[in-house]
């Protein structure tokens, strides 16, 4: 058998080559991770938006009898404050004494 004591251009090439790929695929599996984290926050804000929306309608019913007509009664009364930067808050009022349809959407 017989021992190399050196490695030939192909060789070198050839490790340079997986280095590149690893290291690669180490950065491209970095990105996805940080993007799909970034992701699941962005979701969890705005469930966390809706139900707060949620709740201070809950209160108002609760509190008054009746659920409000518009998002900015719950505004001004309940205290409850929405960042219009990262969401728009689609608030449909159906009836006095059925809750409303609400949704957050992302910008």
């Amino acid at each position: 058998m017989k021992i190399r004591n050196r490695k030939s251009a192909i060789h070198i090439i050839a490790d340079a080559v997986i280095a590149v790929a690893l290291s690669a695929a180490v950065i491209i599996t970095a990105v996805f991770i940080v993007r799909s984290s970034d992701e699941s926050r962005k979701n969890e804000n705005l469930r966390i938006i809706e139900k707060g929306v949620r709740k201070a309608a809950t209160e108002c019913y609760a509190v008054e009898g009746f659920y409000p007509e518009s998002i900015e009664y719950l505004k001004e009364n309940y205290s409850l404050y929405i960042d219009e930067n990262i969401c728009i808050v689609h608030y449909s009022p159906v009836s006095s004494n059925i809750m409303p349809d609400i949704r957050v959407l992302a910008k």
